[in-house]
């Protein structure tokens, strides 16, 4: 090893500890400066925290001295503006839950409008055929080979049907509604300009038992028809028919009459 290396490392050696002492002092100094500056702020905090209290302590002492210097007549006066303030703040309080009473009365007795005129509304979409129907009734299935019934027999089987308690009416799935109309072409029967053929399938949404009893009892539509030759009547209960919408109809001269 040559005789100037040696001194060379050592430099270099005694340069880098005086870089680290430089660096650890700079760290030190700045720790101390961000120690001091947190010192600083909880002094503040503190200074101000004091600050209030005593400021607080001096309005309750200065409103107490205030207080011990009224007479008896101006406490009493105090005590009943006092009073009367509370007074009028209950007031306002009832009636503030007498409004919101009213609110939620009102709001309750809307919402029950709003549910019945829904309920009446579904109602009327049932009876009126725009919605399809579901619901107990009955089957009726008629076989007619011969072609022998009429469209006023049908008119008579379906006022049969709503005398017991029907709902709702269809024919060959055909909705029958209020205006609805059975006619003759080329021997067959035409409802609402559908012509019926094959055998006839009635169904009828009601009480089961009073719709039977309306077809089936002595002297009824089933015995008339059975008198007719080739006619069959079959009378079945169901706990489920369905009944299919009627088609949508427009008035052409008709208009809703307009009333106060």
């Amino acid at each position: 090893m040559s005789p100037g290396i040696k001194p060379r490392q050592t430099l270099l050696q005694l340069r880098d500890k005086s870089v680290r002492r430089l660096v650890e002092s700079e760290r030190a100094v700045e720790r101390s400066f961000h120690e001091g500056r947190l010192l600083a702020s909880l002094a503040v905090g503190l200074l101000l925290v004091g600050f209030l209290l005593v400021a607080q302590w001096r309005g309750n002492q200065s409103f107490t001295r205030e207080i011990e210097r009224q007479s008896d007549q101006d406490l009493a006066i105090i005590i009943q503006e006092i009073t009367g303030v509370n007074v009028g703040l209950r007031d306002e309080v009832m009636r503030l839950e007498v409004r919101i009473l009213d609110a939620e009365r009102e709001t309750k007795d809307t919402s029950e409008l709003l549910n019945e005129a829904a309920e009446e509304l579904d109602a009327l979409k049932l009876m009126t055929g725009l919605d399809p129907a579901v619901g107990p009734g009955v089957l009726v299935r008629i076989e007619d080979p011969e072609h022998v019934l009429l469209a006023q027999d049908f008119v008579a089987l379906v006022h049969e049907l709503r005398a017991g308690g029907a709902e709702a009416i269809s024919v060959n799935g055909r909705r029958v509604t209020a205006t609805s109309g059975f006619s003759e072409a080329d021997g067959h029967v035409v409802l609402d300009g559908m012509r019926l053929t094959g055998g006839y399938v009635v169904e009828a949404i009601g009480d089961a038992g009073s719709l039977e009893q309306a077809l089936t009892m002595p002297g009824g539509l089933e015995s008339r028809f059975a008198s007719f030759p080739g006619v069959t009547t079959e009378v079945e209960r169901d706990g489920s028919v369905s009944v299919g919408a009627a088609l949508e109809r427009r008035m052409t001269y008709g208009r809703p009459v307009e009333g106060d």
